[in-house]
């Protein structure tokens, strides 16, 4: 499927559920409303709208949240889209996660071929750790780690960078994760939904993150790449890659291949934009041919780029990370 840019969209990121064990300081309020169980795509919705997706050309799909891994049949979904990556319909399926479940899924996820994981990790300071995502346990996230390696999938370590929180710590995580094999990304704040603290007063562009990290390892530019939007670099100092994401301070658009779902069926082309397509009133009655005449027609309007301005007091897209999937 090409959009109206020329830019082939094989790519889904698909949130199971808008719910999450935690509750980090930059991401969502402690007190939030979440999506009602009767409002949410059941596995049978899933499972059908996954049928039109790949139909259409989605060849990639990396399951989101929330958690993941508080949706009770997330196992069985899973099962169900290996089917088709073991037809070779699919390339991949990936999964975020914030890790906390992780040692109990890890070997499911194995046999039902996720191969690669992000995982969020903000700080290996346990009590910052507890701090930033209001009471987590950083040991859980750790274990859960050590499990899914010792099945042999891939870990990816995403950290958020945040001002006057982790810049101190962007050395010893990029360590931590070369000795481990890990790749890492550094990610620019994003301003999604409202919450208690400014975005603006968090914001660090990975301008400071590469100058914090050249007076120690000098980067060379790589032509690696996944499915994300991550820019990556090398080092002679280790194998593992160090990677960039900047939807502030420089966007990635022209190369977006990317469309979004939510856990209630909405379809969001873009992550900065409001504009959505509401495919769940299709999926209730069972209109599959509506479904995918509403896919296709989200893809061909899919914008340009999104316009992200970290300096406004108000967000401009409403709905929190946690809803759209990250």
């Amino acid at each position: 499927m090409l959009d109206s840019f020329g830019r082939n969209i094989d790519y889904l990121r698909f949130s199971v559920t808008d719910r999450c064990d935690l509750r980090c300081r930059y991401c969502m309020p402690e007190k939030t409303s979440f999506s009602q169980k009767k409002d949410m795509l059941d596995l049978n919705q899933l499972k059908k709208l996954a049928d039109v997706l790949i139909k259409v050309g989605i060849k990639k799909i990396r399951i989101t949240g929330g958690e993941p891994f508080v949706r009770k049949d997330i196992i069985s979904f899973l099962e169900y889209l290996f089917v088709y990556k073991k037809k070779q319909l699919l390339n991949e399926i990936t999964l975020t996660t914030n890790g906390t479940l992780l040692e109990k899924y890890a070997e499911k996820l194995k046999h039902n071929g996720i191969e690669r994981l992000n995982v969020s990790i903000d700080s290996l300071i346990p009590e910052k750790y507890s701090f930033i995502t209001n009471g987590g346990i950083l040991d859980n996230v750790l274990k859960g780690i050590d499990e899914a390696k010792k099945f042999g999938i891939r870990i990816k370590i995403n950290v958020v960078l945040l001002k006057n929180f982790n810049e101190d710590e962007i050395i010893s995580l990029i360590n931590w994760s070369a000795k481990n094999g890990f790749n890492i990304s550094f990610i620019e704040i994003m301003p999604l939904g409202e919450i208690k603290y400014s975005r603006d007063s968090q914001y660090i562009p990975v301008s400071v993150a590469k100058k914090i990290i050249e007076n120690h390892y000098p980067l060379i530019s790589c032509d690696y790449s996944t499915n994300g939007p991550s820019k990556y670099y090398k080092t002679k100092a280790f194998s593992s890659l160090i990677g960039f994401i900047s939807p502030i301070s420089n966007h990635f658009c022209e190369s977006c291949n990317r469309i979004r779902i939510t856990s209630n069926g909405i379809l969001y082309s873009c992550l900065g934009h409001e504009s959505a397509t509401n495919l769940k009133i299709s999926l209730e009655k069972n209109n599959i041919e509506e479904v995918e005449r509403k896919i296709r027609n989200s893809i061909k309007k899919k914008p340009e780029k999104h316009f992200f301005n970290i300096n406004e007091k108000d967000p401009a897209v409403k709905r929190f990370m946690s809803f759209t999937g990250g």
